[in-house]
């Protein structure tokens, strides 16, 4: 019997444990970090909803004229879907090797006409273009973490070097020496694999790519061949990851044990811009606001400088989960809904 309440008590120590970095996590994002917003008045107006039924969507990619939505549970159909969310469409994509299966786990990347089908693990990367949504297997790649393609024949992709013990980016190209590792770009701070996630994006024109910590007030600058042009850092003052990291020796991994401080949530690029949605509470913001709504910081991708910020409200008691800018338009995804606001600036 003791070593029951023994047992039970280690296990509601260890949950409560669990809650209260749960509760340490939540304060350290909602109390006031440092730094102000600037928000102009009626930067946005919402526009229109778009019922998508289910919840499995992503952004897969985005013209002057459309956006493309991927879906989790059926990786080779593209929802095509015009700004003003009122025509849509549907791509099924086929490989041209049709003994071939497509794992559920591939993710798609559209930078139209052309289309790529992405998965690290095993490793699979096929290419394609629209309308025919005919898809070729690119041969010789490599596992990774993370892919973004430059081209048909150039991806830049994000590996776990274990002689570095660190997250880097490389690029994998046709021609020899195939990947071409940057392990300078990514600057480890504790573990290597959480301290340097984030995110990466590609902009055709001009050809550059932007690179947004996840747990770091930092985002990166970098032209195609992974040289980096500048570090810029984003308005708050978390330049060091706060996260609490512990090792998974029966299946030699690790994972975070609390909740980490997220400064970065979700970005995207768009022109000359960068949108980064904050996970950090301004000194002059009502955190009753800052709840109901999602931060949009705007930056500039020429000199870094902070512009300006703004809200997107929740819908229907549902946070934006991820969100794309199309020059004058802003799509986000919340659940299993797309909405559409008209950027006024």
């Amino acid at each position: 019997m003791k070593r029951i309440y023994y047992l039970t008590g280690c296990s509601l120590l260890g949950v409560g444990l669990i809650f209260l970095l749960y509760i340490m996590a939540a304060k350290a994002n909602s109390r006031p970090n440092g730094f102000i917003r600037l928000f102009p008045p009626h930067r946005t107006t919402p526009v229109k909803i778009l019922d998508l039924q289910y919840d499995s969507y992503y952004f897969a990619g985005g013209t002057g004229q459309h956006v493309y939505v991927g879906n989790y549970s059926v990786p080779a159909r593209v929802l095509v879907v015009n700004h003003a969310l009122t025509d849509t469409q549907q791509l099924q994509l086929a490989l041209v090797d049709r003994n071939k299966l497509v794992r559920v786990s591939s993710v798609l990347t559209v930078d139209s006409p052309d289309i790529y089908m992405l998965e690290g693990q095993t490793p699979t990367l096929l290419y394609g273009t629209l309308p025919s949504g005919l898809l070729h297997r690119v041969p010789d790649s490599i596992h990774f973490i993370a892919s973004q393609p430059l081209s048909p024949t150039s991806f830049v992709i994000r590996v776990f070097s274990d002689r570095l013990q660190q997250n880097i980016l490389a690029k994998q190209v046709s021609e020899a020496p195939a990947v071409r590792p940057a392990p300078e770009v990514l600057e480890k701070q504790l573990d290597g694999l959480f301290c340097t996630d984030g995110m990466l994006y590609y902009e055709r024109d001009p050809a550059r790519l932007v690179y947004t910590y996840f747990y770091r007030n930092q985002f990166i600058c970098l032209d195609t061949n992974l040289k980096v042009l500048n570090r810029y850092r984003t308005i708050d003052t978390n330049s060091h990851v706060q996260i609490s990291v512990s090792a998974l020796p029966s299946k030699g991994a690790s994972t975070i044990s609390a909740p980490p401080v997220t400064v970065n949530r979700k970005s995207c690029i768009a022109g000359d811009r960068l949108y980064v949605n904050s996970g950090l509470l301004a000194n002059n913001e009502d955190k009753k606001t800052f709840d109901r709504w999602s931060v949009i910081d705007v930056y500039s991708l020429t000199n870094g400088k902070y512009e300006f910020s703004f809200y997107l409200p929740d819908y229907q008691d549902k946070k934006m989960r991820s969100f794309r800018v199309f020059d004058h338009t802003l799509v986000a995804l919340y659940d299993h809904y797309l909405y559409s606001f008209r950027l006024n600036f």
